[in-house]
Parts: C-alpha cells; structure tokens; sequence
C-alpha cells in the first residue's frame, strides 16, 4: 500500500483551494496517496495561544497574492468570495460522510465545492448553496440532509482537527510527509523535491 501524505485543509481557505488542486499530482508522481482531512480552521487559530488579528496591509498583499498564485496554477479564483469567509460546518461534515462511504466521491465533492467558493465566488454554507455541487460530484442531494445529523461525521472533523492541533499546525493547507510538516500551496514543490530526495537515500 503506498505511503499517505496527510492533507489537512478547510473549504474556507483559498491556499487549500489551490493545494487541493496540486498535491495529487506530486503524491502520484511518488507512489503517494493522499489521506484528505478537513478541519475546523476557527477552532485551530483558537487553540493558538500567541495569535495576533492579520495587520490590513499583510491581509491586502495575502488577497493579491492567492490571486496570483491561483492563476500562475491556471485556476480561476474570485479574490473574495461573498461571504468571506463562510461556515463551511455542513460542507465539512457532507466529505466525511462521503469519505466513509466513497473516498473518490469525497474528494471530488471537494473539489466542486471548492470551486464553486473560491472560483465562482459562490456560497456553500447552506443545503441550498451545496445542490449544484453535489450534482456536479455525482451525490445524491439527499446525504446534504444525511450529513447535517451525521454523528460521525461531526467526530470525524473534531478528531482531524485535534489532530492538527497536536501537530501544532496554524492553517491550511498543512500537509504531512512522513515525519515533516509544509504549510502552505507554495510548499507542494518542496514536497515533491522532498520526496524526490527520499528516493535517492
């Protein structure tokens, strides 16, 4: 069974967007899978003891830069979605339950739902906003319901997100390669030159 590199993301990240876009390619190139993780990113910055509010020129230059960095990856993006950010609980809680269910499914969900969000600028927070999605992923509208009430589901994005607390990530994306943490789009290089220097070991 090939290695797993974990993939800790949230739908309201435009970074984990782009990431989400990328990674696969890198993990096929090495024999990789890729174990797909959203987490809550509100209760991760809370468990941050020394976090400070983005200063608004670092938030102007980080909305310029997603911006580049998703075209320089050919994806559309809108620079910020209405609302911004959004509550991505039940969309979070819909991959889960698909995740158990059919993990190809999931992470095309995901992916609709991120483009939708972020290369549409179009909301994913309620029952309503997510119909599009999951016809474009192939899922029966009925699971929206499903996963709102789904119990394990909602476990499933606690323990992720402890998980990613424990580790002492700060964002998304954060991705695990073996024993070594990259944050961030603009790390997938790294991942994939990190691994190509494994192989050579």
């Amino acid at each position: 069974m090939a290695k797993q590199i974990i993939f800790y993301w949230d739908f309201t990240s435009p970074y984990a967007y782009i990431g989400a876009n990328l990674i696969e390619a890198v993990a096929r190139k090495h024999n990789r899978s890729v174990d797909w993780r959203p987490v809550s990113i509100g209760h991760l910055w809370k468990a941050i003891p020394d976090r400070t509010p983005f200063p608004k020129v670092k938030m102007d230059y980080m909305e310029h830069d997603w911006t580049r960095s998703a075209k320089l990856a050919g994806l559309p993006i809108v620079t910020t979605p209405n609302p911004f950010p959004t509550d991505a609980k039940l969309p979070r809680l819909l991959f889960y339950r698909l995740k158990e269910q059919n993990p190809t499914k999931a992470v095309a969900f995901a992916k609709a739902a991120f483009k939708q969000y972020w290369g549409e600028g179009k909301d994913i927070a309620r029952p309503e906003h997510l119909k599009t999605v999951v016809h474009v992923a192939g899922v029966p509208e009925a699971e929206i319901a499903r996963a709102a009430e789904d119990a394990n589901a909602r476990q499933a994005v606690l323990d992720a997100t402890a998980e990613a607390i424990e580790l002492k990530a700060f964002g998304t994306p954060t991705f695990i390669v073996d024993d070594e943490m990259f944050w961030g789009s603009d790390r997938i290089d790294h991942i994939d030159r990190w691994l190509t220097l494994a192989h050579k070991k």
